[in-house]
């Protein structure tokens, strides 16, 4: 059943390289769930996660005529990897977005502090995979995203397993520093605009 379903994906991959508008329609049927599912993860907005979702089906219509066909896996990883990427654009767009935080007035309003407490922490997360490098993301997101094992990560990639593990150790260490950092700034930003609030 596995081979059949991987011969089918073929063919449908084979007819979008083609042009197909229809194989893109079956593409995007099987698979949006997938990435829409990984956005929604990330973003914790569900229309900005279908905006987004969009956007990658929009790169993979671009880029299937490159695209080398090795099983529905490596396919897989070939989405997570531009959703990926899709993501990095948004973090840094949103980074720009907030770095006007410290001049917005629901910061100096004590009764914004939940919703800008929220932000910071959606935006912290997304910065913080912002700053890992591009090898570090993709692991990360065909690991716990794509499923696939060391192994095959290590063949989508061109890595060794053993290479594989030092950046997936590398990355939740680089997160963990990365974050602990950022709340660090959050803390130290409200209690700023606690006692900015406070002296007015």
């Amino acid at each position: 059943m596995v081979a059949d379903a991987n011969v089918e994906l073929s063919t449908v991959i084979a007819r979008a390289q083609a042009g197909d508008a229809a194989a893109f329609g079956e593409l995007y049927a099987r698979y949006a769930r997938h990435i829409l599912r990984y956005m929604y993860v990330r973003t914790r907005e569900p229309e900005l996660a279908q905006d987004l979702t969009q956007e990658v089906f929009i790169r993979v219509i671009k880029g299937i005529g490159g695209l080398q066909y090795h099983g529905e896996k490596m396919f897989l990883g070939w989405l997570y990897t531009i959703a990926g990427n899709v993501l990095i654009g948004q973090a840094r767009r949103r980074q720009i977005a907030a770095s006007s935080l410290n001049d917005s007035p629901d910061v100096t309003d004590p009764r914004g502090q939940e919703a800008v407490s929220s932000l910071f922490e959606r935006l912290s997360l997304q910065h913080a995979i912002a700053q890992l490098t591009v090898e570090q993301q993709n692991v990360l997101v065909l690991k716990f995203f794509g499923d696939m094992t060391n192994q095959e990560i290590a063949a989508t990639i061109g890595k060794t397993e053993g290479a594989v593990k030092a950046l997936q150790h590398r990355a939740i260490q680089a997160l963990q520093q990365i974050l602990s950092q950022e709340y660090a700034s959050a803390e130290s930003l409200m209690a700023r605009a606690v006692g900015g609030a406070d002296a007015s």
